[in-house]
């Protein structure tokens, strides 16, 4: 996600500026986009480490990438932003507690696709204390969890989210169930993407058929 914004506003900066122009040229203050900007919950310890680092890779090649094509010298270093990955239970944090409100404009994610037959007993146990007043929540897949609490955070806020999730949360009675949660809160769906088959680079990967929802 950070790449891709930092993509958008590179081609934005070669439309306003001059490539290779003479005059001296603070590029902190027109770079918009900094990973200080990101905040992220991950479970896993490992990969929280690994996603940190990953930003600063990502932001290091893009810094190069708007050097070279300006002949600025907008390597940010020693590296004074740091992304906001933090690891824990998302179920289970406050998420207004990791990124203030006021500051908090898109919540996306790509949660666990644990199907509702086959989820864990920690897992049954976050799901019970999320959708605690829902009725028939046992139909529920693990994913559905994310709506909910990104549906509860979004109260009263201009916040918008959308997740990746198994496209069973849009047939049957989950449709139902989640639906109506939702929309109790107020939710509206701005854009859907029709089920495809997750793909990825990992190896064993799973055959899932995914949806995303706004």
């Amino acid at each position: 996600a950070y790449r891709e914004l930092r993509l958008l506003e590179f081609e934005v900066m070669k439309l306003i500026h001059d490539a290779k122009q003479t005059q001296i040229v603070d590029a902190t203050t027109i770079s918009k986009v900094s990973i200080n900007q990101f905040y992220g919950i991950e479970i896993d310890e490992f990969a929280c480490e690994i996603a940190q680092l990953g930003m600063l890779l990502v932001k290091h090649q893009m810094d190069q990438l708007v050097s070279n094509w300006f002949g600025w010298n907008t390597i940010d270093f020693p590296i004074r932003d740091n992304p906001h990955i933090v690891q824990g239970n998302a179920l289970r944090m406050d998420w207004a507690e990791i990124v203030p409100l006021d500051k908090l404009n898109l919540i996306l994610g790509n949660p666990p696709f644990t199907g509702a037959r086959i989820m864990t007993k920690a897992q049954k146990s976050d799901l019970e204390l999320v959708f605690a007043d829902t009725k028939n929540k046992g139909n529920l897949d693990y994913v559905t969890c994310w709506f909910k609490k990104a549906s509860e955070l979004m109260q009263g806020t201009t916040i918008r989210s959308a997740f990746v999730a198994t496209n069973s949360i849009s047939q049957g009675d989950q449709a139902g169930i989640l639906g109506n949660e939702l929309l109790n809160e107020g939710m509206e769906i701005d854009f859907a993407y029709r089920t495809f088959k997750w793909n990825n680079e990992a190896r064993g990967k799973a055959a899932v058929h995914c949806v995303i929802i706004g």
